[in-house]
C-alpha cells in the first residue's frame, strides 16, 4: 500500500491565506469606526467599508471551506484500488475496475476519476506528496476500457489560435497608435519585440499530435514533424510550473533528437494523449 498525504506547506500557506483575509476584513469593517475617519466623507468610507468587508469576507469563506476539506484530501492505493485515507480501505475502496476515466481538471488543480456514467468516484489533490508517483499509478491501472483510448488524432481547438492572433493584432495596433503618437521607442521598439516574441510561441509550440500505422506525427503551425515509432525511445508525462500550478505536458523522447517533443493542452487529458502514445510505440 502506499500512502499520498497532502503536503503541510501548502496548508500552512493556505492557514496563513485565511488570516491575512480575515485581517483585512475586520479592517474594513472597522474602517468606519476609526477616530480620524469622521474628517473625511462619510458616504466615501461606508462605500470603501461595505466593499472592503463583501469582497474579503467572500475570500475568508471560501478559504475556510476549502481548509476544512483539506483534511480529508490524503489518498491511499495498492494492487485492489484507491481509496480516501480517512473512510478506509474497508469503506471506502474504489476497486481499478470501476474507473473508466482520469479527468483532468487543471484550473482546480486535480484530478478526477470517473465511473461508466461520469460519475465522480474520487478527487487526487495535485498537492499531494508523491503525485507523480501515484499518476503513474493511475496511468497504469486506471481507465482501461475507456473507448477514447483507441482515438489517434488530438490537436488544439480554433480558439487557441485565435487567441494568438487577438494579441498579434491588439499589441501591433496599440504599438503604431503609441508609436505615431508621443513615444516611437515604446510603441514601434518595445511592442515589436513583444510582438515578435508572441509569434515565436506560437510558431514552436506543437499544435497537435497524430498516430499513424508507422510514425507518430507532431504539427506546428508551419511545420509538421514526422517520427517513426522505432525512434521512440519513451514517452513520459513531465510538469511545467506557472506561478505555482502544475501543468501536465507529454515528452516524446527519440533517440535521434537531442531535444524532446513537447505536448501540451491538445484538446484532451494528458493521460489518454500518454497512454495512446505509449501504446502506439509499444513501450
Amino acid at each position: 500500500m502506499q500512502e499520498f498525504k497532502l503536503d503541510k506547506k501548502y496548508v500552512t500557506l493556505t492557514k496563513g491565506c485565511l488570516v491575512v483575509f480575515v485581517t483585512f476584513l475586520a479592517l474594513g469593517f472597522a474602517l468606519p469606526f476609526l477616530p480620524d475617519e469622521h474628517e473625511g466623507n462619510p458616504n466615501d468610507t461606508l462605500m470603501i467599508s461595505a466593499m472592503c468587508t463583501m469582497v474579503y469576507g467572500v475570500f475568508s469563506a471560501l478559504t475556510w471551506r476549502f481548509l476544512k476539506k483539506l483534511p480529508f484530501a490524503d489518498i491511499a492505493a495498492d494492487d485492489d484500488g484507491v481509496w480516501y485515507m480517512h473512510i478506509g480501505k474497508a469503506k471506502g475502496l474504489i476497486d481499478w475496475e470501476k474507473v473508466h476515466r482520469v479527468k483532468e481538471r487543471p484550473y482546480m488543480q486535480r484530478l478526477d476519476l470517473l465511473g461508466t456514467d461520469n460519475q465522480e468516484l474520487l478527487k487526487i489533490d495535485y498537492k499531494l506528496l508523491g503525485f507523480e508517483i501515484l499518476r503513474d499509478v493511475l496511468n497504469e491501472r486506471a481507465g482501461a476500457r475507456n473507448s477514447d483510448l483507441y482515438q489517434s488524432k488530438f490537436s488544439k481547438g480554433p480558439l487557441y489560435h485565435l487567441v494568438y492572433l487577438a494579441c498579434v493584432v491588439s499589441f501591433t495596433a496599440l504599438g503604431i497608435y503609441i508609436g505615431a503618437g508621443s513615444n516611437p521607442l515604446l510603441g514601434y521598439g518595445v511592442t515589436s519585440v513583444l510582438v515578435a516574441f508572441i509569434i515565436y510561441e506560437y510558431l514552436v509550440a506543437a499544435t497537435g499530435v497524430q498516430v499513424t500505422e508507422n510514425s507518430i506525427l507532431v504539427a506546428y503551425p508551419l511545420t509538421k514533424k514526422n517520427i517513426p515509432l522505432n525512434d521512440v525511445e519513451n514517452v513520459v508525462i513531465a510538469d511545467e510550473f506557472r506561478k505555482g500550478k502544475r501543468i501536465p505536458e507529454i515528452w516524446i523522447i527519440t533517440n535521434n533528437s537531442k531535444k524532446s517533443y513537447k505536448l501540451k493542452q491538445l484538446g484532451s487529458d494528458s493521460d489518454l494523449v500518454y497512454k495512446t502514445l505509449k501504446r502506439a510505440a509499444n513501450l
